[in-house]
């Protein structure tokens, strides 16, 4: 579905002169890739506006989509994976978020951004079999990802320390807890294809 749709703006795109038809397949690809990232976090939008939960939804995605995009990771072989497991990563996040005591939640919180900040200074970035990283490109996203999970650990750390609902902070690393979980996973995923096709 989302292929049909990304190769009918391709053709839209042609038809008015914005592409050339020489580069319709990267475009494609490209479409494809932004309708399945629209759609998954408009899903995830939607679950937190229907729940009471909008403001932590957008919170949550927000800092899961800009530490994913630099540290890489894990990567689903199909959109419906890739819905399957955004979704459930979010659902998963509220669920803890609703079990564990808010007096609780500071010192969770706390340990996510120490479990994030030591996995990606460690392991990011992580390429995948279909797109590796070049030399050059792993020496910026790591500089990029240290940089970046610094600063939403610093952001977990202000948080717990104001006077806020220790849910934002949660929020926050949870958001970098699931995505440093995605970083170890695509890291085994990927050295399980090397040791397969050396």
């Amino acid at each position: 579905m989302l292929a049909s749709q990304a190769k009918r703006i391709s053709s839209f795109c042609i038809s008015n002169g914005v592409i050339s038809e020489q580069d319709r397949e990267k475009y494609d690809y490209c479409y494809e890739i932004l309708l399945s990232s629209v759609l998954n976090t408009f899903s995830v939008v939607l679950i937190g506006l229907v729940t009471g939960f909008l403001a932590q939804a957008v919170c949550f995605m927000l800092v899961f989509a800009l530490l994913k995009n630099t540290v890489g990771g894990y990567h689903a072989n199909s959109h419906l994976a890739c819905f399957a497991g955004t979704v459930g990563t979010f659902l998963f996040y509220r669920l803890l978020a609703a079990i564990i005591p808010v007096g609780t939640l500071p010192s969770v919180a706390a340990l996510f951004a120490v479990f994030s900040g030591i996995t990606v200074f460690l392991l990011a970035p992580v390429g995948t079999e279909n797109k590796p990283l070049c030399k050059r490109q792993k020496s910026q996203l790591k500089e990029d990802s240290r940089l970046l999970i610094l600063f939403f650990c610093m952001v977990v750390l202000f948080l717990l320390l104001q006077d806020i609902s220790p849910q934002w902070a949660f929020s926050v690393s949870s958001a970098i807890a699931a995505v440093s979980a995605s970083l170890i996973v695509g890291l085994i995923k990927l050295s399980k294809a090397e040791t397969s096709n050396p």
